[in-house]
């Protein structure tokens, strides 16, 4: 997969678009394999929020949970990610998490992305439901 990098938050997160190039574009290597060097991948979290609360203050929260959670890989994927502009003269890009409040079916949805390594990610989103679930249900 490709890493193109668009207006997701506008943050420069990946798009999820998918691109084709042809072989001789990757022979002539004018492109940077982020999923074998650090092994990193950008994943998602969804949740519903209750009706009852802030909803802001709920997501900002939220925000603060998955910030800490991912600060250290997001600190290793920007120094190999500025390795890597320096070297192919690519545009710099954030590897900070987003988290967005969106309209959801009958309430709001907190919608969150960050970025992990691969082998860790069901242990990391694992631990971030934990503490999202630990805050919803002691709100402070």
């Amino acid at each position: 997969m490709l890493l193109e990098l668009g207006n997701w938050t506008e943050t420069g997160h990946p798009t999820g678009r998918r691109v084709a190039f042809s072989n001789s574009f990757a022979m002539e290597q004018h492109y940077f394999n982020f999923s074998t060097s650090g092994q990193w991948l950008w994943d998602e979290l969804r949740l519903t929020l209750p009706s009852s609360g802030d909803p802001y203050q709920t997501a900002q929260q939220i925000r603060e949970i998955v910030e800490r959670e991912t600060e250290a890989d997001a600190i290793e994927v920007g120094k190999d990610g500025s390795r890597v502009t320096r070297q192919y003269g690519a545009r710099e890009f954030s590897a900070g998490p987003a988290v967005k409040l969106r309209p959801g079916m009958n309430r709001l949805e907190v919608v969150g992305r960050y970025i992990t390594h691969a082998p860790h990610r069901n242990v990391v989103k694992s631990k971030l439901f934990q503490e999202i679930v630990d805050l919803l249900r002691n709100p402070a």
